[in-house]
């Protein structure tokens, strides 16, 4: 609906109100009961139909039209923005230590899976072994650790790396949505290649029918058992690094961030394990991991003289609820043996 033209008696009350308040506008404004955009805006109309001192005088001859603004009021833009922030706010508050409840206390298997990087150096006979038992083996669930694809960007210095990549974009996706769909995901993160071109990230959030949190770089989160929670900290990678110790951020993400009882990561192409009991005295014992995943024959790795690791690229923690601290996580850096440990700890509760 077309918006009413100001009427002539409107503009000149305005000029009049104007002139009251000594020429200020701001101050005539506050006194109209408008909002400042509104009354500027019928200001502006009314000089420029009258003019300042002529606001008694006949209009000219011809007159020249006055046009609506073409956007809503500034008050109304703040308003939308507020809102907006409001429900980003809720949004972001809300997968900071969000529940996944878990309906039985059996025992539990959280599978890790390192850095896929499907393409050219994936070591995809391992990948798929390792897809196999997880999609197989029962009560299995499994993150996603990130850089699910090389991803390269086709511009910048590492275009080179994108030419050299014997696989085309349409073939990048559909590795990844066989991905997506091959085992029981409860959460999925984003790494640095993930978001090296855009358009991988939000084609997978399309194809996400299933609705699995998918986060940008790292999860913190509560499994909710009947007897027990454990607390999950999985991110990409935690900050710091160190020669003598290669679960320094997971160390360091413990000590200044907020407890958890597993701290586990990747990106690195390296795994390790680590167990100890807390010293407040509590009992209680935390798990720091991270694993290697499943990029080979890795050019950067030996430029810059880094050992290829042969072990650990996906964990699984076998988590028993009913368990106190020391027993209740056990981690494998072989996820067949792990596998195998879960099954055979199931049948001990049923027995």
């Amino acid at each position: 609906m077309a918006t009413k033209p100001l009427s002539d008696d409107q503009l000149k009350e305005t000029i009049a109100l104007v002139k009251a308040h000594g020429g200020v506008i701001a101050d005539a404004g506050r006194a109209s009961g408008l909002n400042p955009s509104s009354f500027n805006y019928r200001y502006r109309t009314a000089i420029a139909r009258f003019g300042e001192d002529n606001a008694e005088e006949e209009p000219p001859e011809v007159e020249l039209p006055t046009f609506p603004d073409d956007d809503i009021e500034v008050e109304e833009i703040l308003d939308h923005l507020s809102k907006r922030f409001e429900k980003k706010q809720t949004h972001e508050q809300a997968k900071r230590w969000f529940d996944i409840k878990v309906r039985t206390d059996d025992v539990f298997g959280l599978a890790v899976v390192g850095d896929p990087h499907l393409g050219s150096h994936c070591n995809i006979p391992l990948l798929r072994r390792d897809v196999a038992l997880m999609a197989s083996t029962p009560n299995v669930h499994c993150i996603n650790i990130g850089d699910t694809t090389n991803n390269w960007p086709g511009y910048g210095r590492l275009a080179q790396l994108y030419s050299e990549e014997d696989m085309s974009r349409p073939t990048e996706r559909k590795l990844a949505k066989w991905f997506l769909e091959a085992v029981p995901w409860i959460v999925w993160l984003e790494g640095n290649h993930d978001n090296m071109s855009g358009e991988l990230s939000v084609y997978l959030k399309s194809q996400n029918i299933k609705q699995i949190p998918m986060l940008d770089w790292q999860a913190r989160f509560k499994l909710v058992f009947p007897s027990a929670t454990i607390r999950v900290d999985a991110a990409h990678n935690h900050k710091g690094t160190s020669i003598y110790n290669p679960l320094h951020g997971q160390r360091r993400a413990d000590l200044f961030g907020e407890d958890a009882d597993i701290f586990v990561a990747g990106h690195h192409h390296t795994w390790a394990i680590q167990q100890h009991e807390r010293s407040d005295a509590t009992g209680n014992c935390v798990t720091y991991a991270r694993c290697r995943g499943y990029k080979w024959l890795d050019q950067y790795a030996t430029r810059n003289q880094f050992h290829e690791e042969r072990y650990g690229s996906s964990l699984l923690f076998v988590i028993d609820p009913t368990e106190p601290p020391p027993t209740r996580i056990k981690p494998f850096a072989d996820l067949k043996e792990g596998c195998e440990f879960l099954k055979w700890k199931q049948t001990l509760s049923k027995d």
